[in-house]
């Protein structure tokens, strides 16, 4: 058994809430699947979360033990999106996977080892952009003559 895992859709239906996909599906505008969405979306925040330790060099594939996170991160996205409120349980659970990500991305909760290794992701540093190939800034008391 591999220790990392793809998403799909009978994966969120498996979870109980197949009238919540086809629901999405059925009211979704143009070519747009809002299933699809939440899945990569998903997806996407989990590995986000393991930024700094090796990730599968498959994009679309999160650590085994996450895939019941990225699920229900996926379905409660579409509830969201059809207004349906989520129930007492169902918001202690979203903070909970949201403490286990944030508890993850501070290196306090290890993840399996990718399948394939995709090398680590680092996120850019926040704030400020990297000027690049503009020449330093001639500045100080004998350079402004003239002014």
């Amino acid at each position: 058994m591999s220790n990392w895992t793809t998403i799909t859709v009978d994966d969120l239906k498996a979870a109980g809430m197949g009238f919540v996909i086809d629901k999405a599906q059925t009211t979704a505008p143009g070519d747009t699947d809002p299933v699809a969405e939440a899945i990569v979306d998903s997806i996407a925040r989990v590995r986000r979360a393991i930024t700094g330790s090796s990730l599968d060099a498959d994009a679309t594939k999160v650590p085994r033990s996450l895939k019941a996170v990225a699920v229900r991160r996926a379905l409660f996205t579409l509830m969201e999106r059809l207004r349906l409120p989520l129930s007492d349980d169902q918001k202690k659970t979203r903070e909970a996977d949201n403490s286990d990500l944030l508890r993850i991305s501070d290196k306090k909760i290890p993840v399996e080892k990718p399948d394939t290794d995709g090398g680590t992701a680092e996120m850019s540093p926040t704030g400020g952009i990297a000027a690049v190939g503009v020449p330093r800034r001639q500045t100080g008391k004998g350079r402004c003559s003239g002014l």
